[in-house]
């Protein structure tokens, strides 16, 4: 009982915390809309372009569960094969070439659903998305942020070459 008490406590605490944090200030709307409905909007697109582009989302999106599934599923498998008491080495590595595959795929059905969606456009408009990509991809790298490659998590910055500066832990200790 006593435990439920505290559990129920530490809940109340940290609502009436948030309660009292400031809100943050109001951006407009383009700020507050998801990056793709900013887009969208930016795009100026026709109906008939919204309704393909809201179609080859979804069907995108759907694969895409279908696939991440697979990674995540071919990932334990490893994962499984790595903690074995007595490792298979040939194993391990036939298993690390599916775990490529299905990352490969899931890039690959991304970058079928980019062109899928840039023939849509005019050319106008193509232009108009490619630089608002370019510009979105450019905030990110100059940020800095998490980068996730290859099953590791690594820091690292764009150094304006297109050539990226990382750094964070391998399996063998921090990485140059």
């Amino acid at each position: 009982m006593k435990k439920y008490l505290v559990l129920f406590l530490a809940f109340a605490l940290t609502g009436i915390s948030f309660a009292q944090m400031p809100s943050m200030p109001k951006r407009s709307d383009a700020m507050n809309m998801p990056m793709h409905e900013a887009m969208m909007t930016k795009l100026n697109l026709t109906d008939k372009q919204k309704s393909d582009f809201k179609n080859l989302h979804f069907e995108t999106a759907k694969k895409q569960i279908e696939l991440r599934s697979k990674l995540a599923e071919s990932k334990l498998e490893l994962a499984k094969l790595l903690g074995a008491d007595s490792p298979d080495q040939a194993a391990i590595e036939k298993q690390m070439k599916e775990v490529a595959d299905n990352t490969l795929a899931l890039r690959t059905n991304h970058l079928n659903a980019w062109f899928e969606a840039n023939k849509q456009l005019t050319p106008e408009q193509q232009k108009t998305w490619r630089e608002m990509l370019r510009h979105f991809v450019e905030q990110r790298a100059q940020r800095g942020g998490m980068m996730r490659t290859g099953g590791m998590m690594m820091r690292g910055r764009m150094n304006g070459q297109g050539k990226c500066e990382c750094g964070g832990m391998g399996m063998n200790g921090p990485m140059k």
